[in-house]
């Protein structure tokens, strides 16, 4: 039997049961009781079946969709961004709804077209909507829930994970460590600017109130031969032990690979830093300190505004108090000898 031509009809008498009690169970109707084989017996009869249901008639009996909307910016979709998403995905479907991401700058502007094509419950937005894109939410009676990750003019980020805070734990652990002359080194990332922007800002605002001096940075692109005349330039000026922060793990990779070239020991003459706790900072020689950053608890903070939102019982309100982010120290920091 062709699953676009079957029916709740189809799937009650395979069953032996009642179209009601399909539709009960298909749309998870707990305010109605229907034993717990009968709901299996009609949940594995759909599937043996293919049964499928439709979205829009779901919405439209529910009042709204199940689908969240991700509304991601032209930023690149990779690293702890990639691992976000995928964490808010995994809570989410805990309420039975489904995420959706919609990336790059192609719905910017025409957020109207996307409300009348998929039934959102809501969207989730990472940066400020332009003035039609916002109209066109209230006009759809569609929640917007706002978790921004940089900070915008009179907006500040509202996610745990500030791009500050990720600075602030590098900063804060090489000066720990010993080294006092710093640095900052940043790869440069067409659709990540906005984020190496608000870092590079952030480590000189912190190092000038930490009150540390001669504080300097650089932003390359991802080249062996730019990170290894970039640290060669930096200890051009001073012989002093140098701590850096580094964007990511991969380019606090290059750091220490160009220190190796230039003969310069790790950690006794230059400290490094990563930024983002991946695998390549295990296998690193030396093994590179980084922040870890807490996804999990970030997600799921993500998701329990949704659920606010949305009305939905809160699947877990357990408070877990655990850092933001936090260093994982390895040999690449362990201080100047």
């Amino acid at each position: 039997m062709s699953s676009t031509a079957l029916t709740v009809s189809d799937v009650a008498r395979e069953a032996g049961v009642s179209r009601a009690t399909v539709s009960y169970v298909l749309n998870n109707r707990r305010d109605v009781r229907v034993s717990e084989p009968t709901r299996q017996r009609v949940m594995d009869t759909a599937r043996r079946l293919g049964y499928v249901g439709s979205p829009a008639a779901r919405a439209l009996r529910s009042g709204r969709g199940d689908v969240v909307l991700l509304l991601i910016p032209d930023w690149e979709v990779s690293g702890q961004l990639e691992l976000l998403l995928e964490e808010i995905g995994r809570f989410v479907a805990a309420y039975e709804l489904v995420c959706l991401r919609y990336e790059g700058e192609h719905w910017q502007g025409s957020l109207h077209k996307l409300l009348s094509r998929i039934p959102c419950a809501c969207v989730v937005t990472f940066d400020p909507l332009n003035a039609d894109d916002a109209q066109a939410l209230e006009s759809a009676g569609v929640p917007d829930i706002s978790a921004r990750l940089l900070d915008y003019p009179g907006m500040p980020h509202n996610t745990a994970i500030g791009q500050d805070a990720i600075v602030a734990a590098q900063v804060d652990h090489l000066l720990a460590q010993g080294y006092r002359r710093l640095a900052y080194l940043a790869i440069e990332e067409p659709r990540g600017r906005a984020f190496t922007q608000a870092r590079v800002a952030a480590f000189h605002d912190i190092c000038t109130g930490r009150g540390i001096r001669g504080a300097v940075s650089a932003t390359i692109a991802s080249s062996l031969d730019g990170i290894s005349r970039t640290v060669q330039a930096w200890f051009a000026h001073s012989t002093e032990p140098l701590g850096i922060a580094a964007w990511n793990d991969l380019a606090a990779l290059g750091i220490v690979s160009a220190a190796a070239c230039q003969q310069i020991p790790v950690p006794q003459r230059l400290g490094v830093v990563g930024g983002d706790n991946s695998p390549i900072a295990v296998l690193a020689h030396p093994p590179i300190s980084s922040v870890k950053f807490n996804l999990q608890s970030e997600a799921e903070a993500i998701a329990n505004r949704i659920a606010d939102a949305l009305g939905c019982v809160r699947t877990d309100t357990t408070e877990r108090l655990v850092a933001a982010v936090e260093v994982v120290a390895r040999l690449s920091s362990s201080g100047p000898g």
